[in-house]
């Protein structure tokens, strides 16, 4: 469905995407995470054709976005900001839509507008944030994309809000196999949400896979040493964070095995036990460590 290799983008001679390599399966929903600045919206600019990379290749559905512009028809997507033409009605829009692209669903729309509870007959700048949040996202949905790209989508929702939108995602991708590419801050929320991720960081790829999969490539442990750690403990490699309260240390690495333990029952480990690690957690330590 998504195919990036290689992809560089810069402005002027600094660069902000560097050799961007990755892929999203059909029918799944893809996580995109990094702090601010760290080159998500100028790559998701890139796969939704508003940029050119300046070197690389993307294939979207089947197909180069840029040298065959008709695939544009097949992508949602909804931007952080949402600026539509402010002295028109909600109505307008939904008939400019409907107008543009046709496969949108009047219909449909209105099912979805039965939930989310736009006024049609109000001007676009009287809708608060979140408001032109959820009408972006319900014109996407109604136009039944096979790619939707979604930049901090519950970003200005409510709780509620936040679920309803799930839920349609969710729909969509259950019964018309869509696929999803999701940016957000909250973590939490895509660890529930998402089958798989790309962290991204200085506009270079340093981590990805399922959720499982980047679970395991990192390990919490909570560990006993009467003594304290060895010295040089914090350049063992794979070592991403560690805190101590008296003798219990609480130990983030990369790549733990078998040879790391025997290492640290070798420095007088007296206990070591694995511990649960979230999404969020490991964004953090990958991005701060121990700082």
């Amino acid at each position: 469905m998504i195919y990036v290799n290689g992809l560089y983008k810069g402005y002027g001679k600094e660069p902000v995407l560097k050799n961007i390599t990755f892929h999203v399966e059909k029918g799944t929903i893809h996580g995109l995470i990094g702090r601010n600045g760290s080159g998500k919206t100028t790559l998701i600019k890139c796969l939704t054709g508003i940029y050119r990379p300046d070197r690389g290749s993307i294939q979207i559905c089947g197909g180069d976005i840029y040298e065959q512009p008709r695939i544009k028809e097949k992508v949602g997507y909804v931007a952080d900001r949402n600026e539509y033409f402010s002295n028109y009605h909600v109505d307008e829009i939904i008939d400019l839509y409907a107008e543009l692209y046709p496969t949108f669903q009047r219909d449909d729309f209105n099912d979805f507008n039965e939930v989310m509870g736009i006024d049609e007959r109000k001007f676009i700048k009287q809708l608060s944030k979140g408001q032109k949040m959820r009408l972006a996202m319900i014109l996407n949905l109604s136009m039944h994309p096979e790619l939707m790209i979604l930049d901090e989508p519950t970003e200005g929702l409510d709780v509620i809000a936040k679920r309803q939108v799930m839920d349609f995602i969710i729909k969509e991708v259950e019964e018309r196999n869509m696929t999803v590419l999701i940016t957000s801050h909250h973590l939490n929320e895509l660890e529930n949400f998402c089958d798989s991720m790309t962290m991204i960081r200085d506009g270079q790829i340093i981590g990805g896979g399922s959720i499982d999969e980047m679970k395991e490539a990192i390990t919490k442990l909570q560990i006993v040493m009467e003594k304290g750690l060895p010295k040089g403990f914090d350049q063992w490699e794979g070592i991403l964070h560690y805190s101590n309260l008296g003798s219990i240390y609480t130990i983030v690495w990369k790549g733990f095995d078998e040879a790391c333990e025997k290492a640290l029952r070798a420095a007088g480990a007296s206990l070591i036990e694995e511990i649960p690690i979230s999404l969020e957690e490991i964004f953090l330590y990958e991005n701060w460590g121990n700082e």
